[in-house]
């Protein structure tokens, strides 16, 4: 079995909004048979975090500040909104391949 691949999902708190876009972020890999374990953290924090939990890919659902190191970054506005949910599934998908 394949590791699992890590995900770090940040929102302006870390709290409410990085919960539901971890859910729906987890459940879409799910789906996609891909297995993921998300951490979540405040947007400010995000690249500090980053050599640290050496994440596959960052979802955001806010600007991040700092260097991210090269780690790609998604949009996750549309896990919120909806508009534009089919690209990032696709775009989610292929980063983790």
């Amino acid at each position: 079995m394949a590791l699992a691949k890590t995900i770090l999902v940040a929102c302006g708190t870390g709290i409410a909004t990085s919960t539901v876009a971890a859910k729906k972020t987890e459940k879409i890999c799910k789906e996609a048979g891909i297995e993921v374990k998300t951490i979540q953290c405040k947007a400010i924090e995000a690249a500090s975090k980053i050599p640290v939990t050496k994440p596959d890919v960052i979802v955001a659902t806010t600007d991040i500040p700092g260097d991210l190191k090269g780690t790609p970054m998604l949009n996750g506005r549309c896990l919120l909104t909806g508009v534009g949910l089919a690209q990032f599934k696709e775009d989610l998908i292929n980063a983790l391949k």
